[in-house]
């Protein structure tokens, strides 16, 4: 995957996945929008540090469009985040309280076979 790709991709991935950061923000909306049932006040408290935790991945995908010199950690890192994702969602797929999150599977699915391609290219001679 050349160069010229990449920053696009890093974009679009970084902007989406700093959107789902809005649970930091507005927890309980965001919860319930997707369909996830508000528990308690730790769970809302869990739900906004995740929601956190997404933000600050997608801001450094960002980041990591512009200056490839820290575009292979971050990479690595939010792709080991997306993939940890990915499998808890795919492990608890038809649990009901978990069906407004099966569109990220998809989409961070996608994110992880991207940034694959990228970190195990083989870097020109």
């Amino acid at each position: 995957m050349q160069e010229k790709f990449i920053r696009p991709i890093l974009y679009i991935s970084g902007i989406v996945t700093l959107l789902a950061g809005a649970q930091f923000l507005a927890p309980s909306f965001v919860l319930r929008t997707t369909g996830v049932p508000v528990g308690d006040v730790g769970g809302v408290f869990y739900a906004q540090h995740w929601g956190l935790m997404v933000l600050v991945v997608g801001a450094l995908l960002v980041y990591a469009a512009r200056h490839s010199e820290v575009r292979r950690p971050i990479m690595l890192a939010a792709g080991l985040e997306k993939l940890g994702f990915v499998g808890m969602l795919l492990t608890q797929w038809s649990e009901p309280a978990l069906q407004g999150l099966h569109g990220a599977v998809a989409f961070d699915s996608a994110c992880v076979v991207l940034y694959l391609i990228y970190l195990f290219r083989r870097s020109p001679a």
